[in-house]
């Protein structure tokens, strides 16, 4: 019965037997955007009988690996599911992927667990690299641990740190600027202006921040109360902005610090 439903499923791709290249196909019943390819390379090893059967892929970048003999590689540690040995065990090790997607989705399932070793960077670009620090310090900031089993309950999902902090921005201060705040001398950040900006007021839990350092450690939370516009002169005695001049316009955004960490 399972047989024949699956095969009844897998008619939809019949209109792509001809097609030798990955085809993108919107499906519309389960509203997903999928790659169609007909493995058309004959199987030397022939592990699993699947030359000339149809294969599809949920994204472009896997479609196409088996079209030019490449792909990518991420080695990290992670904990993952050992299927070999002791069972099911869940354990941290050295492993790797083949798509940055299933990377991000390791730091996910194991905050706690996850690094990336100096010799392994190289693998990544410095904006992967970015994110992936970012996200990971967000993530344990939150209290949010690595997963323990198949069937993680759901309150894994519904963490209440997050909810406090969900409408918040994160931004990142040098240390000369957090410094300065945290010793008290400004209560305020700038920016560079722009045509149509004007000043404004908020409310209570209207416009609330996340401040870490440059290496996206959370030192504070605030909420900005009130904007200005100035000439950068007026400020420049308490604020240091590169590549401005004196007559330059600049937004004073004010705030009041709601905690410190």
């Amino acid at each position: 019965m399972q047989k024949r439903k699956f095969n009844e499923f897998m008619k939809r791709y019949d209109k792509f037997e001809k097609n030798n290249l990955p085809t993108p196909f919107w499906d519309e019943e389960r509203q997903t955007l999928e790659y169609v390819n007909i493995g058309n390379r004959k199987n030397i090893y022939n592990f699993d009988n699947i030359d000339n059967k149809v294969k599809v892929y949920s994204n472009l970048t896997s479609a196409l690996e088996d079209l030019v003999d490449i792909s990518f590689y991420y080695p990290f540690y992670a904990k993952y599911q050992d299927l070999t040995k002791n069972g099911n065990k869940f354990v941290v090790g050295n492993t790797h992927t083949h798509s940055f997607e299933n990377v991000v989705q390791s730091l996910y399932e194991s905050p706690e667990s996850f690094y990336i070793s100096s010799e392994n960077e190289e693998f990544y670009s410095k904006q992967e690299l970015r994110y992936l620090k970012k996200l990971q310090k967000y993530l344990l900031f939150i209290g949010l641990k690595d997963i323990k089993t198949n069937k993680e309950p759901i309150s894994r999902y519904r963490n209440k740190l997050h909810e406090k902090y969900k409408n918040a921005y994160i931004i990142s201060l040098n240390s000369e600027l957090l410094n300065d705040i945290l010793n008290g001398k400004i209560n305020f950040i700038v920016y560079k202006w722009y045509s149509g900006y004007k000043e404004n007021k908020y409310g209570k839990n209207e416009y609330q921040c996340l401040i870490t350092d440059k290496e996206y450690n959370f030192k504070l939370f605030i909420e900005y109360t009130y904007t200005e516009i100035k000439l950068y002169k007026d400020i420049k005695d308490l604020y240091h902005m590169d590549n401005i001049n004196d007559t330059n316009k600049v937004i004073v955004k004010y705030f009041h610090i709601i905690e410190k960490y």
